[in-house]
């Protein structure tokens, strides 16, 4: 069949229609949060070169959601989000107990941020959480943070990281020293508090004391 210059032109936009109609389609089946905020920056130690191979883990600020990223072998990471109130970044070194982890809290996630971290040497930290019960508990989120008034916020970052309990309920961070707020995010466990807040201080490597989430029933409002 021959087609006439109108047919042709027919058929165009047809095309084009059907195309738009697709991208329409495609739209209204993404996700609320396709608008993706990014947190991206550079590692490195404390003689200025990179640190390849750190993870960095974003955690909305009650842990429900993380997503994460490995730097390259130029330090760089980049990491896409789910936008959010608040959220904050733990940054941990691959090779454990050589550097210290690092922890950025309060970030913005709803806008585009940038940072450039100079990781620290610092000291082991391990210990482990259970029930009352004695159960490990895993999957727990400790979150470690600087409880020294005096340090400035890029001392802060320094001062703290996170980590995830692994099936036998122990976690270990390598930490600069000083006194630390420790606290329990449990998303898991609906039975158990959900927050559990403790203050220790790191004088050299060493392991805390079990951390006993209790149930809330056993708790005294």
């Amino acid at each position: 069949m021959k087609l006439t210059r109108y047919s042709i032109s027919f058929l165009n936009c047809l095309i084009g229609y059907l195309a738009a109609a697709l991208l329409c389609i495609a739209a209204s089946i993404m996700p609320a949060w396709a608008a993706e905020s990014i947190i991206s920056g550079r590692i490195t130690d404390p003689s200025s070169n990179p640190v390849v191979g750190a993870k960095i883990v974003v955690f909305d600020d009650e842990a429900t959601w993380s997503v994460s990223d490995i730097s390259d072998k130029n330090g760089k990471f980049s990491i896409a989000h789910e936008p959010c109130t608040s959220c904050f970044v733990e940054i941990t070194p691959r090779k454990k107990g050589e550097l210290a982890a690092a922890l950025i809290e309060e970030v913005n996630g709803k806008a585009n941020r940038r940072f450039l971290i100079q990781l620290h040497h610092g000291f082991s930290v391990r210990g482990s959480v259970v029930g009352e019960d004695g159960k490990p508990l895993k999957d727990i989120v400790v979150k470690i943070s600087s409880a020294d008034i005096n340090e400035d916020s890029s001392a802060k970052i320094h001062g703290g990281g996170a980590a995830v309990t692994a099936k036998d309920g122990n976690y270990q961070l390598c930490l600069t020293p000083g006194k630390k707020k420790l606290t329990i995010i449990n998303e898991k466990y609906p039975a158990l508090v959900k927050h559990l807040v403790q203050k220790f201080q790191v004088t050299s490597d060493g392991a805390l004391e079990n951390i006993v989430l209790p149930w809330k029933h056993s708790v005294k409002n």
